[in-house]
């Protein structure tokens, strides 16, 4: 066990179990405006349990992406001329290349939304919960040769007060059946 570093007050995996998959599930992307959550419910361990939407609330949408092309990172900016805060950076790249996904892109361009990102480890993370992400880069290309990849690459930023939660760690199957009921 040669390597083994355990921290003070951070419960670690063992050496062999520490790396998880890398990337976000191509299938398990969660959108939702921002501004029609009402309230995140809590549980003692600071996980969320349940999204409250407003009245005017219509419809979250699943999006699918290539697969291996999605990835969430938070970055800690902490200086000692402002509060800490965390950087978001959500991209990938959309599967499909049809009139109804090129609206829905178009729809994102300037509304502060909220994604809940399965990683292919089985944790659902929650970004923008705070200050909505938005749609700061899109690019689409046709590729040029065979197996070239087609499609949108899209990249949503956002500046929160701290990490993303966790949505709902109970198990993978229960919370995907909580966000569905939100589609």
């Amino acid at each position: 066990m040669a390597g083994c570093i355990i921290t003070s007050g951070i419960t670690t995996p063992g050496c062999t179990d520490r790396f998880a998959s890398p990337g976000i599930s191509r299938a398990d992307i969660y959108v939702f405006n921002h501004s029609e959550i009402s309230a995140y419910t809590s549980t003692v361990t600071g996980e969320v349990s349940a999204l409250t939407f407003s009245p005017s609330y219509e419809v979250g949408f699943l999006v699918s992406m290539h697969k291996n092309s999605a990835s969430f990172s938070e970055e800690l900016v902490a200086d000692e001329n402002s509060a800490p805060y965390y950087n978001l950076t959500f991209a990938g790249k959309i599967i499909a290349n049809d009139t109804d996904t090129r609206v829905a892109i178009e729809d994102m361009v300037d509304v502060d939304l909220v994604i809940v990102a399965k990683a292919k480890s089985g944790v659902y993370y929650i970004l923008g919960e705070s200050g909505g992400l938005k749609l700061t880069e899109n690019t689409f290309t046709t590729g040029a040769t065979n197996g070239d990849e087609i499609g949108d690459t899209l990249s949503f930023t956002g500046v929160e007060n701290g990490r993303a939660r966790v949505f709902l760690d109970t198990n993978e199957a229960t919370t995907k059946i909580t966000l569905d009921s939100y589609l």
